[in-house]
C-alpha cells in the first residue's frame, strides 16, 4: 500500500511537471516518467494487460513519436 501511494505522487508531481516545463525535450522525459509509473501502478492493482497496453503503448510507441518529432523540427533548441 505504501508503494502505490509513492507512485500516485510520482505519477502526479512528473504529469504537473510534464505541462508546466518550458523545455519540450524535459516534458517528453517526464510524460515517459509518468507513463512508466502509472504502468507500474497498474500492475500493482492487478490488472497486468493494462499495464503491458500502457508501457507498450504510451510508454513506447507515442513518446518516442512525440521525441522523433521534437528532434525534426528542432523544438527542443532554445531561439
Amino acid at each position: 500500500m505504501i508503494w502505490a501511494s509513492i507512485l500516485l505522487v510520482i505519477v502526479v508531481i512528473t504529469a504537473l511537471l510534464a505541462v508546466s516545463v518550458p523545455n519540450i525535450v524535459y516534458a517528453v522525459l517526464f510524460l515517459l516518467c509518468t507513463n512508466v509509473s502509472l504502468g507500474i501502478l497498474y500492475y500493482m492493482m492487478g490488472a497486468p494487460m493494462v499495464s503491458v497496453f500502457q508501457l507498450a503503448i504510451f510508454a513506447g510507441a507515442i513518446v518516442v513519436f512525440f521525441l522523433i518529432t521534437v528532434i525534426l523540427t528542432r523544438g527542443g533548441e532554445a531561439e
